[in-house]
């Protein structure tokens, strides 16, 4: 297994060594490393899909935030930076087996961009991307409770296999509101024509002896077998290939197609679970007891694919097909579409192509009749809740809470980073009378008292009262607040946009024009009373902070 890894490895650092001629942005050139390593993790559909989304968030992000501090050729360095850098933290937590891969993988991409100040600044942008989106979606449910119950009569055997992922329709949502928001009706009443219709259908086309079902369908069925984000990635790459488009499209594109996907299977592992509807080889199986005249028992029927270990209704590859879909026909809007095409490992790598956004959803749709596995009013149903997830995605992108702040405190006008430097120290109060507070007095903030580093971890300077920052050489500006938003996080001092001016030497902050107050922990309010027993105590609250300074 060591081996395996190691030759794993040194084939993704070798696909980015040989990249710049072909590639098109460090977007999907990750994007597609990404989607291998998941592969090799050998994880399910529902967690590999959730990891996509969490990456590829995190990049997006990443991208905003160094294109935010860098402008021109910097700029798209530090982008680049990001990118590798957002890349490798996420998928080193979440993917901790692959560690060797990814970091072969990150060394490749970086080596190129060099150790100047923008790809620097840019690996520091990708790091704290994806610090905030781990933070952010750690409590989303993925690890809850199996609260799934078998349907059984009272000492009737059931198959004992487990389900999957059935702690889904518990997750914390990326653009939905709710895991139910979009559940649709119930699937048709087993008395029913349209019943009939779906059972005589499936079974007909989707046996796994099928005389009905043709050699092409039969090749759609095998090709649609596949589930893993890589087969509906290669789609979307479709579309971020396409001549003129810019890496921080691509990267929005990733993020709203990663978060449709998982907000989509969401959505119909939660309506599987509420309906808890049978799947074609057990209703076949059963088909005198279901009093519907029209559907003959066939005792032993078997679909072409193997069974998923959920719910039948709705169909979830119908779902992703029907979110991505929608989406992308909303990204290329009025422009030409281009081909669409992915491969499959289960049709022995083999690649299908689509010239429209409708024959691609159609025909994943088909193919999973034509498996045996789902009812066509159940793909139906899929593609239509699908359309509905992907017309959300294409308006917005979830953004994390910190992620939202860093870009509400944007630095205004034409300014470019210049460095970003971490602060630790304390933050002072004193305790003053104040005849409209509770007690009589109140905690008030005097001055903050810190050291400075830089990105290595050298010592840069301090920070103090004024709010003043002075480097070693002399150097020393003074900032004034321009805006302000609450942290993320409920136990740590506001983030901040400061106007700065030179009070200094010339020399290393000279030249700063704004500074970025972000990252903070700590640092509030003393938790003691102040009351008018205490008025002139003070007392220091440590914290830490990063500081991004800016020129113009």
């Amino acid at each position: 297994m060591k081996h395996a890894r190691q030759i794993a490895a040194a084939c993704i650092a070798a696909a980015f060594a040989a990249a710049p001629q072909v590639r098109a942005d460090a977007v999907t050139d990750w994007n597609t490393v990404a989607g291998n390593l998941l592969v090799q993790a050998r994880i399910g559909t529902p967690p590999a899909t959730r990891i996509m989304a969490i990456v590829q968030t995190a990049v997006h992000e990443a991208v905003d935030a160094a294109q935010a501090q860098q402008r021109g050729d910097a700029g798209a360095l530090a982008a680049e930076a990001a990118v590798a850098a957002a890349n490798r933290a996420t998928l080193a937590r979440l993917l901790p087996q692959q560690e060797a891969a990814i970091t072969a993988a990150y060394r490749a991409a970086v080596a190129k961009l060099g150790e100047g100040p923008a790809a620097l600044a840019g690996i520091a942008a990708g790091e704290g991307a994806a610090a905030r989106v781990l933070a952010w979606r750690a409590q989303d449910g993925a690890d809850g409770a199996d609260r799934y119950r078998p349907h059984a009569a009272p000492g009737a055997y059931v198959p004992t296999a487990g389900v999957a992922a059935p702690q889904w329709p518990q997750r914390k949502p990326w653009l939905m509101a709710d895991a139910a928001q979009f559940r649709p009706g119930p699937p048709p009443a087993l008395g029913s024509a349209e019943w009939a219709r779906d059972y005589n259908e499936v079974k007909a086309f989707g046996a796994k002896a099928s005389t009905r079902r043709s050699a092409e369908q039969t090749e759609a069925a095998r090709f649609w077998e596949y589930s893993l984000p890589p087969i509906y990635h290669a789609v979307v790459r479709s579309v971020a290939l396409a001549p003129g488009r810019t890496l921080a499209q691509n990267a929005r594109l990733f993020a709203a197609a990663s978060q449709a996907m998982d907000d989509g299977l969401i959505a119909v592992l939660e309506a599987k679970y509420h309906y808890g509807f049978w799947r074609p080889v057990t209703a076949i199986r059963n088909g005198d007891r279901d009093d519907n005249p029209a559907t003959e028992m066939d005792a032993g029927w078997a679909p072409l694919i193997e069974n998923p270990t959920h719910p039948e209704y709705p169909s979830a590859h119908s779902i992703l097909a029907g979110a991505l879909g929608t989406l992308l026909k909303a990204e290329v809007g009025q422009g030409r579409m281009p081909e669409l095409a992915t491969s499959s490992p289960t049709a022995q790598g083999a690649t299908r192509r689509w010239n429209s956004v409708e024959a691609f959803m159609q025909e994943v749709a088909d193919a999973r009749v034509w498996e045996g596995i789902h009812y066509r009013t159940s793909t139906e149903v899929g593609l239509a809740m699908g359309r509905r997830i992907g017309a959300l995605a294409a308006t917005r992108v979830a953004q994390s809470p910190a992620g939202a702040v860093t870009q509400a405190l944007a630095p205004r006008g034409a300014q470019q980073a210049l460095e970003r430097i971490a602060a630790r120290g304390v933050q002072i109060y004193a305790c003053q009378a104040d005849a409209a507070a509770p007690g009589g007095a109140r905690w008030v903030f005097v001055a903050p008292e810190a050291e400075l580093f830089d990105a290595t971890g050298a010592p840069a300077g301090k920070h103090y009262g004024g709010p003043h920052w002075e480097a070693a050489d002399g150097s020393r500006i003074v900032g004034a607040v321009e805006a302000r938003a609450d942290a993320p996080q409920v136990d740590a001092i506001p983030w901040l946009l400061l106007s700065a001016r030179s009070v200094g030497n010339a020399g290393r902050f000279a030249k700063v024009t704004s500074v970025q107050r972000i990252n903070t922990r700590g640092g509030l309010a003393p938790g003691r009373p102040c009351t008018a027993g205490t008025v002139g105590d003070q007392e220091t609250v440590p914290y830490t902070a990063d500081y991004v300074l800016y020129a113009s």
